[in-house]
Order: structure tokens, then sequence, then C-alpha cells
């Protein structure tokens, strides 16, 4: 795997980048035109400054999943970023949660970064020292930007153990499996998987290449309940498109405009987008039988620079607050036992 496919761009490769924007290019002036960016609702960890200066270009310089300031956080924390609709809510209980505890007293959570791109990137982003956006680039390491917790699946948390980033993690809630992300109305009709392969149907998935967890995710359900070579028979169909680095964004952005018309996706996401954007997404659902769910677990970094607040929201995780606000979201949430079981396998 390149670099440049990575998310982490070195001296003497920036000949990646220029691929990435001829790629766009090829995608057609569609995707750029047709639509403004998706009305996504703000993620901020807290509030914003009285009078803070907003310098948005909303096709050169959004950044949707960094959150907060990099820049003296009382607590990093990375994680897969498919839980990002949970985390505004989930940060103001914890705050609430804090300032009941005690024990707790003195431990800081007013200024919390929180990253939600596909966990692969923050690994790669830790492993290489640097993580670059753009014209922008952030130093990931101890001194600099450098996570407390890491919350994503046991096949990213066994990643992190290899690299001695982690000793060890626990699991805390699953995803309830994988719906269809349709537009409103769904105009084309789809009911079920088979009508994914039909001719008239532009499926979005995500990259083997790109996005290998996500697409495992998919590719589980989707080889359960059509067939072993589904996911490559999609994957092979001219129309089918794959997000070039977050899927989680460019999926439901490609159907917003009209790229792409289904895309098969986690069943927290269909309800969020279609709760919070009614007028242009919908979902089918998907049979129970053969439909993937997949674990999130949470770890602390072996060399956390904010200890004291991670253990906190550590406990903060495992506690039924934390449950309540998952579930909330399309989340199932683990049982006490399995929080508190450290697993390292």
């Amino acid at each position: 795997m390149t670099n440049h496919q990575r998310g982490v761009i070195v001296p003497n490769q920036y000949a990646g980048v220029i691929r990435i924007a001829a790629l766009l290019l090829c995608l057609g002036s569609s995707i750029v035109q047709a639509n403004p960016r998706l009305p996504w609702p703000a993620e901020l960890p807290a509030a914003l400054v009285p009078k803070a200066s907003i310098y948005v270009s909303e096709k050169s310089n959004l950044v949707l999943d960094f959150h907060g300031s990099v820049q003296d956080p009382d607590l990093v924390i990375f994680m897969a970023g498919n839980q990002y609709m949970v985390l505004p809510e989930l940060i103001a209980a914890f705050r609430a949660w804090l300032a009941a505890q005690p024990d707790r007293a003195g431990v800081k959570a007013d200024r919390i970064f929180y990253a939600t791109t596909p966990p692969g990137r923050l690994i790669d982003a830790m492993e290489a020292g640097q993580l670059v956006l753009g014209n922008l680039w952030i130093d990931v390491r101890p001194g600099r930007l450098w996570p407390d917790v890491f919350m994503t699946g046991p096949r990213q948390q066994r990643r992190l153990q290899a690299r001695k980033f982690v000793d060890s993690w626990s699991i805390y809630a699953r995803n309830r499996g994988v719906v269809l992300l349709v537009r409103s109305g769904n105009p084309k009709n789809i009911r079920g998987l088979p009508d994914l392969a039909r001719e008239d149907v532009r499926v979005a998935l995500s990259s083997p290449v790109r996005e290998p967890a996500s697409f495992e995710s998919y590719s589980n359900t989707l080889r359960a309940q059509a067939g072993p070579g589904f996911p490559d028979l999609l994957l092979k169909k001219a129309s089918t498109t794959s997000p070039l680095a977050v899927h989680h964004r460019e999926n439901p952005q490609f159907i917003y405009d009209g790229v792409a018309d289904v895309a098969p996706m986690y069943y927290h996401f269909g309800e969020y987008l279609k709760s919070r954007m009614p007028e242009h997404f919908d979902y089918v659902g998907l049979p129970s039988e053969g439909n993937a769910r997949d674990a999130l677990a949470i770890s602390m970094i072996q060399d956390a620079p904010h200890r004291a607040a991670a253990e906190a929201w550590i406990e903060f995780i495992r506690s039924d607050a934390a449950a309540a606000v998952y579930q909330k979201h399309g989340f199932d949430y683990a049982a006490a036992e399995e929080r508190a079981r450290r697993e390292s396998k």
C-alpha cells in the first residue's frame, strides 16, 4: 500500500497527491459541481470562544473528522470513525459523570481532542510520526499530539498491541449490523442485496485497499447473505464507486451528489442520516441472519500523556451512563462483565 493511500505523506512522495487529484478529476465534474457538501451537524467537543475567527471554504479546507484543538488538550481520543455521531453527547455525559466522582476531583476535561477517521489511518500516523491534511500537517508523537486512549475494533487493537502501543483492551459495544443507505424515497426501489447487482443500480462500497477494516465488515454480511463472490462482483461493476479515504463521509456524499444509488453501511449510520437529514436519506434493512455485528473496544496507550483523564474516560466508557448514550445512537452495549474484562489476543 502506498503512503498516499494510507493518509501519511512523507518527503519525495508528493507524486501521490497528484495521483489523488487526477483520480478526483476522473470521477467526473458531477461530484464537485452537482451539489454543495452535505449539511453535517456540528460535532464540536466544546463551545467556540466568542467571536472565534471562522475560516472555511467548503470545497478546499473543511475538516470534519478532527474535533477540538491539538494545542494543550486535557484528553486525546483516537477512535474508529464510525462512532462520530455519538461523541458530542458522550463528551457532555462524561463531564457530568466526572463532576459526580469525588475520587476523580482535579481531573481536567475541558479541552478534549478526538479524531474519527478510519482507525488504520491514525495508527499509520502514530507509526510515521506525522498526519497530513492538505497543506497542514500534525506531528503525531509523544510531546506533540499523542493519543491517551484508542477506541476501535479488536482487529486494530491487535495491530496496536503488535506495535507495543497498548497492552490490552476491553470490549464495550457492538454495532447492529448492516443496512442499505439510499436516497430519500428510495427511487430505485432497492429492497435487498440482489438489487445491488442490477445494471441500473450504482453502488458505493469501501475499498479493500484504502479502507480494509470497513470493507471486511461489510463484506462479511454481503458474503453471508448473497454468496462468497458477491463483494467481488460489486467491485467489478463499472458503476461501483469506492471512497478515497473515509466511507462514513464519502458514501453519503456520493448518494447526495447522485453518483451512487445505494451504499452498504452500519445500521447506526442509516439511523443517524435518516433522522438528521430525512430529506436526503433513508435506509433498507437487511435480515438479521448472516448480518455481521462488529465489536468496539477501548485501550489505554502505554505512554498516555494525560493518564488521569484517560483512566477516568475508560471508567466512564465501562459505565451505564456511557451505555445509555451508545444505545440511544443505535449500538448495543456489552454486559458489565465483558466491559470489565481485559482482552489481549
